[in-house]
């Protein structure tokens, strides 16, 4: 496959398919600033990276990319459903070790042909559509749960489903279903299975957001959401009511940002108060945070800006 058609696919999985797809608990208290109200002021001390927002980077330097995400100051990366790009858990391991960083959260990939970077772009997508259908996502978590043991990762999250399967209340009982036995077979092995959001589980059927019944019908115990900021107000949602209404639910979330005319945007560049939003999401009980912007048209100048401002971002 060629790379620009890699690249086209990458886009169409984080946006169409959903297959593409937390900074921890720890914080650290601040100075209060003269004049302030005394109170504790907090900072993220674990900033993690949502390795899909440098794909063009990890495709031309794999190796490489992962140390400049090391040097930036990331100590946190979370592999996108493409997984290691055709590189074995051991090999990773121990490449992130060299440059200690950890994995904490895997991503549930589809069973893909050998020979799938070698496919068209038009191949390759109906590969990815065809290995993304529901009725596959059992065999997808069995096929995910070796990597996610051999990183000793504890939440094994699945990027999305298809907006296709979310157009009736049958669909999304029957997502619900699976969903709730995708968390039986993960906490067989001591794994969270989690869920991530994009905007269309935001689109009301019959009357019932999907997302809420989702939150609502499936056990907390066994399944978790991964809460992905932009996703939810671009789909019309409210970060705080979500963070209010279902506490314990969210283990890790992706911090990406959102502009005046709903397009992506470098974190702490956009319209999201990330301060309040990370204040919330960790007395709700966010273990993760990783930073993503899809697509980005400066991948590596992008993951330094968001970084930059999480940095010196007190809350």
């Amino acid at each position: 496959m060629l790379r620009r058609d890699f690249l086209y696919l990458s886009s169409a999985m984080a946006l169409g398919s959903g297959l593409l797809g937390g900074c921890s608990q720890s914080m650290k208290p601040g100075e209060d600033s003269p004049g302030k109200d005394k109170k504790e002021v907090h900072r993220l001390v674990d900033i993690g990276l949502q390795l899909s927002t440098v794909t063009s980077l990890m495709l031309a330097d794999f190796e490489g990319t992962l140390a400049r995400v090391a040097e930036i100051g990331y100590n946190q990366v979370e592999f996108s459903a493409m997984g290691f790009l055709g590189r074995k858990s051991d090999y990773v391991r121990q490449l992130l070790t060299r440059h200690n960083l950890v994995a904490p959260v895997g991503r549930i990939t589809p069973v893909l042909p050998t020979d799938f970077f070698e496919l068209s772009r038009s191949e390759a997508v109906q590969v990815f559509r065809e290995r993304g259908r529901p009725e596959l996502l059992l065999e997808n978590v069995r096929h995910s749960i070796a990597d996610a043991q051999d990183l000793g990762q504890k939440y094994l999250n699945l990027p999305a489903l298809m907006p296709e399967h979310f157009q009736t209340m049958a669909q999304i009982k029957r997502t619900i279903d699976l969903l709730n036995e995708a968390g039986e077979l993960c906490m067989e092995h001591g794994i969270l299975f989690g869920y991530h959001n994009h905007n269309w589980e935001f689109s009301p059927v019959d009357g019932v957001v999907p997302y809420d019944l989702m939150l609502e019908q499936t056990a907390p115990d066994k399944v978790s959401f991964q809460l992905d900021a932009y996703w939810v107000v671009k789909g019309g949602g409210g970060l705080e009511d979500y963070l209010t209404r279902y506490p314990g639910r969210f283990s890790s979330c992706h911090l990406k940002d959102i502009d005046q005319n709903g397009d992506f945007a470098d974190v702490g560049h956009g319209e999201i108060d990330f301060p309040a939003f990370a204040r919330k999401a960790l007395a709700q009980g966010t273990r993760y945070f990783f930073v993503e912007r899809d697509n980005p048209p400066a991948p590596a100048l992008s993951i330094e800006r968001s970084f930059a401002y999480l940095k010196q971002m007190r809350f």
